[in-house]
């Protein structure tokens, strides 16, 4: 039977978390650029090669189930693994190996000795239960009997604000943030809507910004949309009776047709920039070659580059200028000359 909230069905829907964080970062680099650096504090480039390796097959049933997949940033191998339990508690692991995706590096067979890297993990809790730990220690046993104890850095959705989620270009994890919420009692009301408005507001200036796609932008609404009924729906009787107006209808939803109009007029505006620079610049190359046409009569180059320069022309400009006028210069000097004497 489907919960009456307000007069309005609260729908609950199936969501497969792991392929939605897949499909999230798999349809941007530059988005899965920002989330690795936001989860290990790193620096790589936005403009950094990203390949994406197979990944394990996912199971579809509704039981716990656990997927796995492996970007490839920069040399360096990623394996993100999403899993689920049959209580809708959710972790996300993520490993960050050596350049080059190997633990065992400069191995040959007659190496006395091999250096091995452990990969540094980092594991996020999308939702926080009583048997959530706090922090995370490893035990790791050797075949000869050694052991390490590793401490893992961990994070708790639960215990992260809007602006740090969005501040560490982790929307990708955080837009399953209104799950931190449940069970949702009459206490929560106030702040998951709150929370719900101020995690929209974070990924529209997302996309306005462009760190977020708009296209994955839509598709991360959409989510939050689902995960804010699910939670809502599965709060029972004790919401429905103190909340006012239905949580989900009086949220900020985005208004998606109105973002891409306004990136369209920026682009517009940035493309028209654009064209005004290149205009200048093919002006001032113009002007350049021109000038420098004058070392044909005997003119020194060192006297005209400084006379462009005094004219404000770049210095870039002038050098490209008369590079080009110097080989045309060469190959019409090559041409005049008589065969017998080439």
């Amino acid at each position: 039977m489907v919960p009456i909230i307000n007069g309005i069905e609260a729908r609950e829907y199936r969501l497969s978390y792991d392929k939605i964080i897949k499909n999230t970062l798999s349809q941007s680099n530059e988005m899965t650029i920002r989330f690795v650096n936001g989860l290990f504090g790193d620096d790589i480039p936005l403009d950094a090669g990203v390949a994406w390796l197979d990944k394990e097959s996912v199971n579809d049933k509704h039981a716990g189930f656990i997927a796995d997949f492996y970007p490839q940033i920069a040399g360096r191998m990623y394996h993100i693994e999403v899993e689920q339990d049959d209580n809708g508690d959710m972790a996300v692991r993520v490993f960050k190996y050596t350049v080059g995706g190997a633990i065992l590096h400069g191995m040959s067979a007659t190496d006395a000795e091999l250096s091995v890297t452990f990969p540094q993990p980092c594991v996020i809790f999308l939702k926080s239960g009583e048997h959530t730990p706090k922090s995370l220690k490893w035990n790791i046993n050797f075949f000869d009997g050694q052991k390490v104890t590793l401490q893992i850095p961990t994070i708790r959705l639960a215990e992260m604000s809007v602006e740090e989620i969005a501040g560490r270009n982790l929307l990708p994890i955080g837009q399953f943030y209104m799950r931190t919420f449940e069970p949702l009692t009459k206490n929560k009301v106030e702040g998951f809507r709150a929370a719900a408005a101020s995690l929209l507001t974070a990924l529209k200036n997302a996309v306005d910004q462009k760190t977020v796609p708009y296209h994955i932008g839509m598709q991360m609404q959409e989510t939050i949309r689902m995960t804010v009924e699910n939670t809502v729906s599965r709060s029972g009787k004790e919401v429905d009776l103190f909340m006012e107006a239905n949580i989900v209808e009086t949220l900020p939803w985005i208004d998606f047709g109105e973002v891409l109009a306004k990136l369209e007029e920026r682009s517009k505006a940035e493309g028209k920039e654009e064209g005004i620079a290149e205009g200048i610049a093919k002006r001032d190359m113009e002007i350049a070659i021109k000038a420098f046409n004058r070392m044909a009569k005997g003119v020194s180059p060192a006297v005209i580059s400084q006379s462009l320069l005094d004219l404000g022309i770049p210095e870039n400009i002038i050098e490209a200028a008369r590079v080009q006028v110097e080989a045309e210069l060469a190959q019409n000097k090559k041409r005049n000359v008589p065969a017998q004497e080439r």
